[in-house]
C-alpha cells in the first residue's frame, strides 16, 4: 500500500535555463504561454542555445515530465516517476516515516483520545499488537513487505521494561547476517540480535542522537534495520525467513503471557532486593516502566539472558 500522502503532477520545466524550475501543469493554465507557441523564439534563454531541428510550435527545450512529490512535507520536492521504485513512498516502507508517523498519530489521536491513566497507575503498558508483525522469542520484531522489504526492532515489552535507552550501537551494517544492535542502558551493553540471516541496507541512524525513540515508538519510528529477503527459486521473496516467528493473535496472547512472566520473573527472582528505595512493584504484582533502571548490572543482565538474549524464549516456544 502506497503512503495516503503521496502525490502525483504533470510538471514542465526548461532545459535551457541555468535554474531548473518545475512548473507543475493545472487545468487553469493557459494552453499556449511562450514556451508552447511559435513565440518562444523571442526567448533570452533560447536565443543562447543552438537548436539543429527546431520544432515550429513550441520551444525544443520545454520538457514535460511525470513526478511524485509528498504533500504532508514543509517543502515540496519533485521526484521523478522513473525513481519512484527506489522510494518508501510507495510501498508499506511509508510506515515508518518520520512525517507520516508525526501525522498518522495525530489524525489517530484526534479521532479517539486515548483515556488518562488512574492517579498511581503504574501497570506496564500492553499496547495491541500490529497484526502485520512477526515476533521472535528474543522480543524482536520484523515487518515483511510483499515486495522482500523488511523493517525490524524490538517490540513493546522490552521497550517497557528498559524505559529509555541511553546510546544504540550497530554491530552489524550492509552485509547478509543476523542484524545485531548493542543497547546501553545505565552502563550496561545489551545485545539485541534477530535470529535469521538476512541482507541489510540500512540501520536507523536516527536511533544514534534520538534513542528515546526505541521506548516511545518501538513499532514505528524506534525501528533498527531495514533491507530485502532473499528471492526463492521462483523470484518471490523467501517468506520462510518468518518460520518459527509469532504473527497476529498468536502474538497479541503470548506478549501479555510474556508480561505477566515478567511480572512473576520480578516477583520470585527481583524483589527481595534492595532498591535504593524506589518501589518496584505496584498492587497486584505489575511492573513499573523501566523499573531496571533501579537494578544492579547483574541484575540487569539476569533479566535480559531470561527474555531478550538470542537464545531466549526457543525452549519455552508453546
Amino acid at each position: 500500500m502506497r503512503c495516503p500522502f503521496l502525490r502525483e503532477a504533470q510538471v514542465k520545466f526548461c532545459q535551457a535555463s541555468p535554474f531548473r524550475k518545475m512548473i507543475v501543469r493545472t487545468l487553469g493554465q493557459p494552453d499556449h504561454e511562450r514556451c508552447s507557441s511559435p513565440d518562444y523564439v523571442n526567448c533570452p534563454a533560447a536565443k543562447q542555445h543552438h537548436e539543429d531541428h527546431p520544432s515550429m510550435a513550441h520551444c525544443p527545450f520545454l520538457t514535460e515530465s511525470l513526478v511524485q512529490y509528498c504533500s504532508a512535507a514543509a517543502v515540496t520536492k519533485f521526484i521523478p516517476y522513473s525513481e519512484s521504485a527506489l522510494s518508501r513512498c510507495t510501498n508499506d516502507s511509508h510506515r515508518y516515516c518520520e512525517l507520516y508517523v508525526a501525522l498518522a498519530h495525530a489524525q489517530a489521536d484526534a479521532a479517539d483520545p486515548a483515556p488518562e491513566a488512574p492517579a498511581g497507575n503504574t501497570e506496564p503498558r500492553r499496547s495491541p499488537v500490529p497484526e502485520h508483525l512477526y515476533f521472535s522469542p528474543n522480543h524482536m520484531w520484523i515487518d515483511l513487505d510483499r515486495d522482500g522489504s523488511y523493517h525490524l526492532g524490538v517490540d513493546a515489552l522490552f521497550a517497557t521494561v528498559f524505559g529509555n535507552i541511553d546510546a544504540v550501537s550497530f554491530m552489524t551494517a550492509k552485509s547478509v547476517s543476523r542484524p545485531a544492535a548493542v543497547l546501553t542502558v545505565q552502563g550496561v551493553d545489551l545485545q539485541m540480535v534477530f535470529p535469521t540471516p538476512l541482507l541489510i541496507t540500512r540501520a536507523n541512524a536516527q536511533l544514534r542522537s534520538h534513542p528515546d525513540r526505541l521506548a516511545a515508538d518501538p513499532y514505528t519510528l524506534g525501528w533498527l534495520f531495514e533491507g530485502t529477503v532473499p528471492r526463492n527459486a521462483h523470484g518471490h521473496p523467501d517468506t520462510t525467513v518468518t518460520n518459527g516467528l509469532r504473527h497476529g493473535q498468536e502474538a497479541q496472547t503470548w506478549l501479555e503471557h510474556e508480561f505477566d512472566r515478567m511480572s512473576l520473573f520480578v516477583h520470585e527472582q527481583l524483589a527481595h532486593h534492595d532498591l535504593q528505595g524506589q518501589p518496584l512493584l505496584a498492587d497486584g504484582g505489575g511492573f513499573s516502566d523501566g523499573f531496571v533502571r533501579h537494578l544492579n548490572r547483574d541484575e540487569m543482565l539476569h533479566l535480559f539472558n531470561e527474555f531478550f538474549s538470542p537464545y531466549a524464549g526457543w525452549s519455552n516456544q508453546s
